[in-house]
């Protein structure tokens, strides 16, 4: 065993020894267990501190209880027992641990900061109020500013939740039918024209509304009925993407599931459904099951893993009809003292379609970062690529088996500029290479717009 593992060992051994023996020893009379027990009372209270850092508030708490046996008079460790019972949902023994604290420290203003949390969390809002009337009173915080902290909180601890957005902008499509670069095309030994198949560019605007709901059965239960709903119009200006049924589209989802969550963990399941349609001509309904969980490994390192499958139904060609999925894993980092992210990671993709041309297998792989910069402006930089590989050639005219390589890059910007509204702008890059000329294209995609949230 290395000796930096040995003396770790040794030390977590002599923590709990010391801790054994509280019950039968609660005093130290000789001069020499002095220093052993200081030694012993840090080290737990380092490693509390971290089992409350990583999210595992009961252990931590359960760690300092025994702790306070050993140093009753240790503010610190009063102050962990709060901070832990609060995370831990022993809410009662979280505002008996504060107020020790102010009964030693009356003129701390954060503690009755903590305290009125606290309250709020076991719904009495005339109490949070009373602690945060104090603190306003020893560091002048405004009552406009405590009175929000309030609502804020009130809306958060709230069996029922409700948030959304509603936004709306213009865009700038270069590709916005996906067509290649020319009419004239050459499909396996055959050179022919498809009129109206060339990429068609345009001016538009676009809106949409999205709203995402919870209720939790208790007050500290960890299980939450779910649910989210989505509409999206996009319309472009080209009167000529007319003749392809695809001058605009629109898209809606609702989805309806449960959510466990404790405060390392998150798992949640939905049942969705999803529709989407050009100029109400052609679309595409799909319904199935999605899940998601995600692990948070440190506070800094979450690990998520993603599926779903879904059925698909082709308003215009049936033969694409069938079963559609994706499973992914992603590793969320979170860095710097403004917490910006980073998200990598990749899925498998496949279909099972009514035509064995149309089913494929691929993967994707991705990548995002999301910056936090000063004045409330979130800016996203983001890359992914994707491999598609079809068990039939693209056209009737083609002998290869389709294979499309496609690779997206771009930048998502945000500018926060209250509370309720936002400026949002993007570009993206598309560049999708396929063995069927039907098929390559390029395509430059920006937008700017509005944003209302609630």
């Amino acid at each position: 065993m290395p000796a930096n593992a040995r003396a770790l060992c040794a030390s977590n051994l002599l923590i709990l020894a010391l801790l054994c023996l509280v019950p039968v020893a609660p005093a130290f009379s000789s001069t020499t267990d002095g220093p052993v027990r200081l030694l012993a009372v840090d080290q737990g209270k380092a490693e509390a501190a971290t089992l409350l850092q990583k999210g595992a508030a009961t252990e931590a708490y359960e760690l300092y209880m025994r702790l306070v046996r050993l140093a009753p008079e240790d503010d610190e460790i009063q102050l962990g027992i709060a901070r832990a019972a609060t995370r831990a949902t022993r809410w009662n023994q979280a505002i008996m641990a504060y107020e020790t604290l102010l009964e030693k420290y009356p003129r701390e203003a954060v503690l009755y900061g903590e305290l009125a949390n606290v309250y709020m969390l076991l719904g009495d809002r005339v109490a949070a109020e009373r602690s945060l009337a104090v603190m306003r009173a020893l560091d002048g915080t405004p009552r406009e500013t405590t009175d929000k902290t309030l609502d804020a909180l009130e809306h958060r601890y709230s069996s029922f939740l409700v948030r959304g957005k509603i936004r709306a902008g213009i865009q700038y499509d270069s590709n916005a039918n996906l067509g290649p670069d020319s009419n004239d095309l050459s499909l396996g030994m055959w050179q022919v024209r498809l009129d109206g198949a060339k990429a068609r560019k345009s001016m538009g605007a676009y809106a949409g509304a999205e709203v995402d709901t919870g209720y939790r059965f208790y007050r500290d239960s960890p299980w939450w009925l779910i649910g989210d709903a989505n509409v999206f119009w996009r319309g472009h200006a080209n009167s000529d993407l007319s003749d392809s049924h695809s001058r605009y589209s629109q898209s809606g989802r609702v989805a309806v599931g449960f959510r466990h969550l404790t405060s390392s963990a998150l798992a949640e399941a939905r049942l969705k459904a999803e529709v989407f349609d050009y100029e109400f001509y052609q679309r595409v309904s799909a319904l199935g099951p999605e899940g998601t969980y995600l692990w948070a490994a440190t506070p800094s390192l979450h690990l998520i893993a993603r599926g779903n499958i879904e059925k698909r139904d082709y308003s215009r060609n049936h033969r694409r009809d069938g079963w559609y999925g994706s499973a992914g894993f992603y590793g969320r980092a979170f860095f710097g003292e403004e917490k910006h992210e980073l998200l990598v990671g990749g899925r498998w993709l496949g279909a099972d379609t009514d035509w064995k041309n149309y089913d494929y297998k691929g993967w994707e792989s991705s990548a995002r970062l999301l910056f936090k910069l000063p004045r409330k402006v979130e800016i996203s930089p983001f890359v992914g690529y994707t491999h598609e590989a079809y068990k039939g050639p693209a056209t009737i005219l083609e002998a290869k088996k389709r294979r499309d390589n496609r690779v997206r890059a771009g930048v998502n910007l945000s500018w926060r500029i209250d509370e309720a509204w936002s400026l949002e702008a993007g570009y993206q890059y598309t560049n999708n290479r396929s063995n069927s000329a039907l098929y390559k294209y390029d395509q430059h995609f920006a937008n700017i717009g509005l944003v209302w949230g609630f």
